[in-house]
């Protein structure tokens, strides 16, 4: 860690990089999960949008928590990767 802080400051912002990479990372490996589900829920002859399972996992996010981020915006987020994602599976 340096003294300087605007030192500090670049040395930050090359971790939040780094993590909005990995996140991005994520982000992909979780839809491709996600549209693959959604193959197989076609495939059992159930509908796709699975609005119980839409709702433990919102719970589950919101009980989790993630440090300084409010349970209201963690389930925010969640709720628009969830529409991303429907919308990614309705343009297969």
């Amino acid at each position: 860690m340096s003294g300087d802080p605007a030192a500090r400051l670049a040395e930050i912002r090359s971790e939040i990089d780094r993590i909005d990479s990995e996140l991005l990372k994520l982000l992909e490996e979780r839809t491709n999960f996600a549209l693959e589900a959604g193959t197989a829920k076609v495939a059992l002859g159930r509908p796709v949008h699975d609005p119980e399972r839409e709702a433990q996992l919102l719970a589950r996010i919101s009980a989790r928590g993630a440090g300084a981020l409010s349970p209201e915006d963690l389930r925010a987020l969640w709720e628009l990767l969830m529409a991303a994602t429907r919308r990614a599976e309705s343009q297969r």
